[in-house]
């Protein structure tokens, strides 16, 4: 049995990437858990950067590059179809799952950063109005709708979409392209993960909003959650009533 440690700060989704791969596989590891940046560019010299996975005396770095390594020297289950026309799309879903994460994260960040005039009433309260129910109904929560607010809620629109688009891809399967987790799976529920309970307003109900993402996300918690250093989510019965977002 391979010596397997994982080293990542206390919040990363890429480092849940890895941590639902190396679920699916059934592979034990150590975790290093650190947020000092001098941690960091110790474990990881070059890109410094996290994730970094040691697997007996390789350490490699970069999600992606992990899951192929550990799909190369752990070929059970695969991480991709057999086939090489859906293995193609999965990869094509785990690479637009990270980077469009990362774009709308990045850009989320950024709204959030205080500019002149945040605090003031929205000059376009009716924006609002035109947004998803979901997203205006968690921003109108709060006391008066400030020009930040409308920033950060169009972003969040945006974003709504995109979980649209993953409804459209996963379509009847029980996961994408095929009836087995895959590498697709691991990067979108990592996404999705994180998405789902996180601190980007209103974006958990719009997850709600969609029942086959909730039904799909119990099957990935059906299929990781014993080997995941995380508590398993609180994923609602949509089938039991309207549940509040999380």
């Amino acid at each position: 049995m391979a010596k397997i440690r994982l080293y990542t700060q206390s919040i990363n989704p890429f480092t849940t990437k890895v941590e639902l791969a190396l679920a699916l596989k059934g592979l034990e590891y150590e975790r290093e858990v650190s947020n000092d940046p001098d941690d960091v560019k110790r474990w990881s010299p070059v890109t410094q950067q996290l994730p970094v996975i040691q697997i007996d005396d390789r350490r490699i770095a970069d999600s992606g590059a992990i899951l192929a390594a550990l799909d190369e020297m752990f070929p059970e289950p695969p991480l991709l179809a057999r086939d090489p026309k859906t293995a193609r799309s999965q990869e094509r879903l785990a690479e637009w799952a990270d980077s469009s994460f990362l774009f709308y994260w990045n850009r989320w960040r950024e709204a959030r950063f205080p500019r002149p005039g945040d605090e003031q009433p929205a000059q376009d309260p009716t924006l609002l109005a035109k947004l998803r129910v979901g997203i205006a109904r968690a921003f109108r929560a709060s006391e008066g709708i400030s020009r930040r607010d409308l920033r950060e809620a169009s972003i969040v629109d945006e974003l709504a979409s995109r979980l649209s688009d993953l409804s459209a891809f996963l379509g009847q399967r029980p996961f994408f392209y095929a009836d087995e987790p895959s590498l697709a799976d691991v990067s979108v529920y990592g996404m999705l993960r994180i998405l789902y309970g996180g601190p980007i307003l209103g974006i958990g109900e719009e997850i709600l909003q969609r029942p086959e993402l909730i039904a799909y996300m119990k099957r990935m918690e059906e299929r990781t959650s014993p080997g995941m250093p995380h508590p398993p989510l609180e994923l609602p019965d949509l089938a039991l009533g309207s549940p509040a977002a999380p």
